[in-house]
C-alpha cells in the first residue's frame, strides 16, 4: 500500500528538494523490502514515477537513472518470480516510452541482459532476457551478438 503512494507524494512535494530526497529514501528502503509483495507494488509505480521525472526534469532530472533504472534491472534477477515478471513489464514500459537515456539503456540495461544470456545463467532468465530485449534496438542488437558468439 505505501509503495501506491510513492508517486502521488513525489508529485505533491515536487518543489522542496528535501522532501522529494526523503520520498526517495523511502523508496529505495521499499526496494529492499523482504516481501515479494511490495517489491512488486513498488514495480508496478515505476513507469508512472518514470512519466513524474520527465515531467519536471528541473526537480527529478537525474532520478530514472539513479533511482528507478538500478532498481529495476536488480528485480531482473529477483528469487521472486512475480517480482521478475513485473519489473521486466516495467522495464519494457520504460523503454517503449522512451523514459530511459540510450546511455542509460547501455551502461546499466545492457549488461544485466546479456548476464542473463550467458549460457551459464539459469534458462527462465535467458528467456525473459529474450522478453525484455524487444523494447529497445541497442538491447536487441547486444542479444542478438551474444546469441551468435555463443550460438
Amino acid at each position: 500500500m505505501v509503495a501506491r503512494s510513492i508517486q502521488e507524494t513525489l508529485r505533491a512535494v515536487v518543489g522542496v528538494p528535501e522532501d522529494v530526497h526523503t520520498v526517495l529514501e523511502i523508496m529505495n528502503s521499499l526496494s529492499s523490502n523482504d516481501e515479494a509483495a511490495v517489491r512488486t507494488e513498488l514495480m508496478e509505480q515505476v513507469p508512472q514515477i518514470a512519466v513524474l521525472c520527465h515531467e519536471y526534469p528541473e526537480h527529478l532530472g537525474g532520478v530514472v537513472a539513479n533511482n528507478l533504472v538500478p532498481m529495476v534491472v536488480k528485480y531482473l534477477t529477483d528469487p521472486n518470480n512475480q517480482v521478475r515478471k513485473t519489473s521486466q513489464a516495467a522495464l519494457l514500459v520504460l523503454l517503449e516510452q522512451e523514459l530511459v537515456s540510450r546511455s542509460d539503456v547501455h551502461d546499466q540495461v545492457c549488461p544485466v541482459i546479456l548476464d542473463l544470456t550467458c549460457p551459464d545463467a539459469m534458462d527462465d532468465f535467458k528467456t525473459e532476457a529474450v522478453a525484455v530485449s524487444r523494447g529497445r534496438v541497442s538491447v536487441a542488437l547486444l542479444l542478438l551478438k551474444r546469441i551468435y558468439i555463443f550460438g
